[in-house]
C-alpha cells in the first residue's frame, strides 16, 4: 500500500536544496571576488613575470693610455648581421628550425659568404636563447655591411647590430705589455633577482688586460624583453645603461717604446727601460712580438696553434717572463762582494789568460791575458779571471748575499701578471734540484753570471738603477702608483769604487764604448756575453746595462732625466758589439732626440 509524501517533507527537501545552490553561488562569488578583485595585483606580477625576461649587458670596458694620452686600446663599434628567430615561428620547434635554416641559405647566396652556423647552433639557440637575436656573421667587413643593406627588404627576419670590440690602434706596439682580451659572462649581479641572459664581456686574458680586468671593467647594464607564450620577443626596453670603466695610464713612454722595439726588430730578445728614481717603466718589450687585433673577437685554434709552434716563441715575454744567465753584467755584483770581505779596489792581480780551480779552468775573453788589473780595470776589460779569483775569495755567502741585496732570486714586485723571480743558487738549491753538492766551480761559473745563475732584464734594469741611485725601487707600469725605495745596505765607498770601472767600460777604451758613443748624458754600463749550449748548439746570449742621467748637454726637457736599461739580444756575438750598440740608439732617443719614425713596431 503506497503511502503519500507529505508536502511539510517535500518542502524540507526544496529548501535542502536551494539551501545547496545558494552556498555554491556564495563559495563561487567569493572565489571570484578573490580571483578577480583580491588577487588581481599577484596574478597580474605573474603573467608578466613569466612574460618578461631581465638580460644583463656588458659593461664599456676603459681604455689603456700611455704616459702623454696615446690610447693604446680602446673599444671600436663592430657589426654583425643577425635574425630575430619570431620572424620565423612556426608551430612547432622543428619547423621553426628548418625555416631559419632556409632563410639563412637564402642570405648566403645574397652576401656571398658562407654562414659558420650549424643545425645544431640553430636547434642549441631554440633551446636556450629563442627570445635573443641570432648572430649569423660576427663582425662582418663594410662590403657585406653594404650589401647587407642594399638587400636588405629581400630578407625579412634579418637585421645589424653592433657591439663594442677591443682595438689596439698601435698595432704591435707593447703587445706584450697590454696582452688581449676575450668574452666571457659578466660576474657581476644587478639587484637580489637573478638574470635571465648575460651579455658576454671583455675580459682580459693576458698581460695589462689581464692584471687590471677588475679595473677596466665597466659596469653592466639592464635591459628587459618581453615575450609571448612561446619565449618569442615582442618588444624590448632598456631599464639600465651600461657604465664605461676607468681608463688606466700607464708610465709607458711611448717614443722610447717605439725605439726600443725598432732596435729588437729582427731578433730574440727583450729591453726594459726604467725610471731607477722611483720605478717607472718607461719601456718594457720583447722581440719576437704580436698583433694583439688578431686575436679579435675571438682567438683562433689555428691561429694559436701556430704561434705555439713558432720556435722563436712570439708569445713570451721575455722581458719579466724568461730567465737568462746575466753574463758579465752580474760582475759588479761580485766586485761589491769581494769589497764587502775586504777586497783592496787598488790591488792588482794578474791575469794570465785563464782561472784555475784545481784541474777546472775557465777560459778569459783575452786568451793571452790581461796582465796586472785592478778592480776598474777588470770590470773596463771584463776579466773573468779577476771575478772567478774574486768570487772564489769572497765566499759563496757574500756572493748569494750581495746578489739577493739586488733583489734577484725573489719577485720584483711589479704589477703584472708575469715576474719570474729567476735563480740564485746555493747548496739547498742544487741539493734539491740536482741532487749534488755545491763545488766551488759553481762558485767560480756564478761569480762571472754562468752557470745555474738566472735573471730577467727587468731584474737586471733594477739592478745597474740601484748601482747609479745606491736605492733599489719596485718597478711599477700605472702611472699614479706609490712607490717603494729602499737603500742598498752597501757602503758609499765600495758602490764609488763599483761605478768607476762601470764609467770605465764605456770609455773610448772599454769595452761598452759604443754603449754610450755620442749620447748626451752620464752614462755607466757593462757588458755581458752568456754562453750556452756546446759544439753545434753552442750559442752566445749578449747583454748591454747601462745607468745615464741627464746633463746640460742632453735635451732640455731631458736634463733632468735619468733612467736604468737593460738588454739582452739571444745569438748574438757579444755585449759590446752586438748590444751595446742598440741600448745607445735608445739613450739617443731619451737625451739627444726624439726618434723620426712614429709608427709602431713592424
Amino acid at each position: 500500500m503506497k503511502t503519500e509524501e507529505s508536502p511539510f517533507s517535500a518542502l524540507i527537501a526544496c529548501g535542502l536544496v536551494a539551501l545547496i545552490f545558494v552556498l555554491g553561488f556564495t563559495v563561487l562569488a567569493v572565489r571570484l571576488r578573490e580571483e578577480q578583485v583580491d588577487n588581481t595585483a599577484v596574478r597580474t606580477f605573474e603573467m608578466e613575470r613569466q612574460s618578461k625576461r631581465r638580460v644583463q649587458t656588458a659593461g664599456i670596458r676603459g681604455r689603456i693610455l700611455a704616459r702623454h694620452g696615446e690610447v693604446l686600446a680602446c673599444n671600436v663599434p663592430a657589426s654583425s648581421i643577425v635574425l630575430n628567430a619570431e620572424a620565423f615561428a612556426k608551430k612547432s620547434w622543428s619547423g621553426t628550425a628548418a625555416e631559419i635554416t632556409n632563410a639563412i641559405a637564402r642570405a648566403e647566396k645574397v652576401l656571398g659568404r658562407k654562414s659558420p652556423l650549424t643545425i645544431r647552433d640553430i636547434a642549441r639557440h631554440l633551446t636556450n636563447e629563442v627570445s635573443r637575436p641570432l648572430v649569423v656573421w660576427r663582425n662582418v667587413d663594410e662590403d657585406t655591411l653594404a650589401r647587407f643593406a642594399e638587400h636588405e627588404l629581400d630578407l625579412p627576419g634579418f637585421d645589424y647590430e653592433e657591439r663594442l670590440e677591443r682595438h689596439y690602434p698601435q698595432g704591435l706596439l707593447a703587445a706584450h705589455l697590454l696582452g688581449y682580451v676575450g668574452r666571457e659572462h659578466a660576474k657581476t649581479e644587478a639587484g637580489d633577482r637573478k638574470f635571465h641572459f648575460k651579455e658576454n664581456e671583455l675580459s682580459g686574458r693576458t698581460g695589462l688586460e689581464s692584471y687590471y680586468n677588475s679595473f677596466l671593467r665597466g659596469m653592466p647594464g639592464e635591459s628587459e624583453l618581453l615575450v609571448d607564450a612561446r619565449g618569442f620577443r615582442r618588444a624590448e626596453r632598456t631599464i639600465v645603461e651600461p657604465c664605461a670603466g676607468p681608463d688606466l695610464r700607464l708610465t709607458l713612454d711611448l717614443p722610447i717604446q717605439r725605439e726600443v722595439e725598432r732596435q729588437l726588430r729582427g731578433h730574440c730578445g727583450a729591453c726594459v727601460v726604467l725610471d731607477p728614481r722611483d720605478g717607472s717603466v718607461l719601456a718594457m718589450a720583447s722581440a719576437p712580438t704580436f698583433d694583439p687585433n688578431e686575436f679579435v673577437p675571438v682567438l683562433k685554434a689555428d691561429l694559436y696553434a701556430r704561434y705555439l709552434k713558432d720556435s722563436r716563441k712570439p708569445l713570451l715575454n721575455r722581458a719579466c717572463a724568461e730567465g737568462y744567465a746575466p753574463g758579465s753584467t752580474f760582475k759588479p755584483i761580485t766586485a761589491l762582494a769581494g769589497l764587502s770581505v775586504g777586497l783592496n779596489p787598488a790591488e792588482e792581480y794578474e791575469c794570465t789568460g785563464a782561472y784555475y780551480l784545481g784541474k777546472f779552468r775557465i777560459r778569459c775573453a783575452r786568451t793571452w791575458g790581461h796582465g796586472e788589473l785592478d778592480l776598474r780595470t777588470a770590470l773596463k776589460e771584463s776579466c773573468n779571471a779577476y771575478f772567478c779569483r774574486t768570487g772564489c775569495m769572497a765566499g759563496t755567502n757574500a756572493v748569494m748575499t750581495m746578489a739577493r741585496t739586488f733583489g734577484l732570486g725573489s719577485a720584483t714586485g711589479l704589477d703584472f701578471v708575469s715576474d719570474y723571480r729567476g735563480i740564485v743558487p746555493d747548496d739547498t738549491w742544487k741539493r734539491n734540484t740536482y741532487s749534488e753538492r755545491w763545488y766551488p766551480g759553481d762558485l767560480a761559473q756564478m761569480s762571472i753570471g754562468q752557470g745555474m745563475l738566472l735573471v730577467t732584464p727587468l731584474q737586471m734594469a733594477r739592478v745597474i738603477g740601484a748601482l747609479g741611485t745606491g736605492r733599489l725601487v719596485r718597478p711599477h707600469l700605472k702611472e699614479g702608483l706609490s712607490f717603494d725605495s729602499v737603500p742598498l745596505s752597501v757602503p758609499k765607498d765600495h758602490l764609488a769604487a763599483v761605478r768607476q770601472g762601470l764609467r770605465a767600460v764605456v770609455s773610448r777604451t772599454g769595452t761598452g764604448h759604443r754603449g754610450a758613443d755620442g749620447v748626451e748624458a752620464e752614462v755607466m754600463g757593462k757588458t755581458g756575453t752568456a754562453e750556452l749550449g756546446r759544439g753545434a748548439t753552442r750559442r752566445k746570449n749578449t747583454w748591454f746595462v747601462a745607468y745615464a742621467k741627464g746633463t746640460e748637454a742632453s735635451r732640455p726637457d731631458a736634463q733632468d732625466r735619468e733612467v736604468a736599461i737593460a738588454m739582452v739580444i739571444e745569438r748574438g756575438e757579444s755585449g759590446g758589439g752586438t748590444t751595446a750598440p742598440k741600448v745607445c740608439a735608445v739613450l739617443k732617443t731619451v737625451f739627444n732626440h726624439p726618434p723620426a719614425e712614429k709608427g709602431g713596431a713592424e
